[in-house]
């Protein structure tokens, strides 16, 4: 599968986790968010691949969903797609917050973002958290990777790693060690 594929599929289940939203003011594993803040993050987020990818000028903060926040961020999603598998962006470099990088990275970046915040999203409104395992598995792969043992910054967007309950999904394993704790259980 190539990395345009995990972005598609990794879309696909948060779009669908998006549509049957009820309540965007369910709080959420992510101190101070509720649902909506946490799906507008991840429109906003759609946003800057047009920056980061250098086709696109900064993203503004502030409310990406609007009205109509389904189809909106839908439509993040499309655009971020259309920056995402323009010809040659996988092997370019790139600048993201977290460095110069190839281009595939914005993909991996897009990817991880959408299985963390899916579980935020399913785990809010009562969806099962057991989401795309095999890439809930490279994102915690990819964040040990990333983090090791090192201490979490007090008030960055990640806690200090949790104990995953038992016979946990790799999606809920990933929303401990970020230091998720599940609100709707």
């Amino acid at each position: 599968m190539s990395p345009l594929d995990d972005f598609g599929r990794a879309a696909s289940t948060v779009l669908g986790l998006v549509s049957a939203i009820t309540a965007w003011d369910a709080p959420t594993a992510c101190t101070g968010w509720d649902v909506r803040a946490v799906v507008n993050h991840l429109a906003h987020g759609n946003a800057k691949v047009a920056f980061w990818a250098g086709s696109g000028p900064p993203a503004p903060e502030g409310d990406h969903l609007g009205e109509t926040p389904v189809a909106s961020f839908a439509a993040s999603v499309s655009a971020a797609r259309s920056v995402l598998a323009a010809p040659g962006l996988f092997t370019r470099r790139v600048t993201t917050p977290l460095g110069e990088v190839p281009g595939v990275f914005l993909v991996h970046m897009r990817v991880n973002e959408y299985v963390v915040h899916g579980w935020d999203i399913a785990d809010a409104t009562g969806a099962s958290t057991d989401l795309l395992p095999d890439l809930a598995e490279q994102a915690l792969e990819q964040w040990r990777t990333r983090f090791g043992a090192a201490p979490r910054r007090p008030g960055g967007p990640f806690g200090p790693e949790v104990a995953a309950p038992p016979g946990a999904t790799a999606a809920d394993r990933l929303a401990a060690f970020l230091g998720r704790k599940a609100v709707s259980r």
